[in-house]
Formats: structure tokens, C-alpha cells, sequence
């Protein structure tokens, strides 16, 4: 196994064509479709390749978001995907792993992700978001609930605010 970091401009050719196959699967019903150009480009795109196969990904956004009356720059992971037939052999938590050592390296106190499935992130450090989060939906429409699958993890000597989330944005 082999994890490569990468940007968007970096991601070309046959890896990315993998890359935005392995991604239609798991989250376009196998579709064609550029993941990047519908959810917005990352800083730092993490890909683990076994040989010439592609068998999970992970999108890394850093991201100013406003908690309280505070800014705050966060994380935000994305694009979280395992090949099927790699699946439960912690390659995800490796994923997330390298995640958060990219972002400690920068500083960056929190990591938040929007998942399909909580429970997988639980190992990883995630806990659910209790409070309200503003986000800018698919719609363009802003929009203030209590986002299911929301989920926060502490990567610093800080503790979580526990406040409401304003992400400036939307959610990846």
C-alpha cells in the first residue's frame, strides 16, 4: 500500500480517472461525474493506491468557519471512500490517520466531517455535533438545523466549543 498527496491540479491521467471512478461508485450510483466540480476543490487530497489499483480517497478542506462569535480555522473532510474490496481492513482509519496529521501540521485544532455512516468515524476520534450548524446548501439557499452525520474531532490540546457552526460555505 502506497498513500500519495496530491492537490486537484496534480490529480491527472489514469490516477485520476480511478480516482473519479472509485468516487461515482460510492457516492454517484456509479455515474460518471467530476466529484471535485460538484463539491468544490480541496486543499490536499489524500489517495491510497495497492499497485496500480485505487482503493480509498480522502479531500482535505481547510477552511475559516465562524463558532461563536469567533473565527476558527478548521478541517473538513470529504470524499471519504474505501474500495469495496478493501473494506474492513482499516484503511479508512489510515486514511483518516494521515488526515489528521496533514492538518496538526498546520496548526488546525478541529476536523469535521458530514458522514453517511457515523459509526465508522467513531475509531477515529469523531463525536456527534450537538448544536445548530449554517451551511449554504446544493440550492444556494442558506440553511441553520442540527445536521445529521455531523461530527467533530479534537486534534489539539483544545476542547471542542460546543456552540453553533456557521461554515461560511457549504458542507463537503
Amino acid at each position: 500500500m502506497e498513500l500519495i498527496e496530491t492537490t486537484r491540479a496534480g490529480l491527472t491521467g489514469p490516477l485520476e480517472t480511478k480516482v473519479q471512478g472509485l468516487l461515482g461508485e460510492a457516492f454517484f450510483d456509479g455515474a460518471p461525474v467530476d466529484y471535485y466540480a460538484r463539491l468544490g476543490i480541496p486543499t490536499a487530497i489524500l489517495i491510497l493506491v495497492d499497485g496500480p489499483q485505487v482503493v480509498g480517497h480522502l479531500a482535505l478542506y481547510r477552511r475559516v468557519v465562524g463558532i461563536s462569535d469567533k473565527d476558527v480555522e478548521i478541517g473538513i473532510i470529504g470524499g471519504v471512500a474505501v474500495a469495496p474490496a478493501y473494506r474492513r481492513r482499516g484503511h479508512c482509519r489510515a486514511l483518516m490517520e494521515s488526515a489528521h496529521a496533514w492538518l496538526r501540521q498546520r496548526g488546525i485544532p478541529f476536523s469535521l466531517l458530514f458522514a453517511f455512516q457515523p459509526d465508522v468515524y467513531a475509531s477515529s476520534g469523531y463525536r456527534i455535533m450537538q448544536k445548530q450548524i449554517r451551511f449554504l446548501d446544493g440550492d444556494g439557499a442558506w440553511r441553520t438545523l442540527v445536521y445529521r452525520g455531523g461530527m467533530y474531532a479534537e486534534l489539539a490540546d483544545r476542547a471542542w466549543p460546543n456552540q453553533p457552526v456557521d461554515l461560511r460555505g457549504p458542507v463537503v
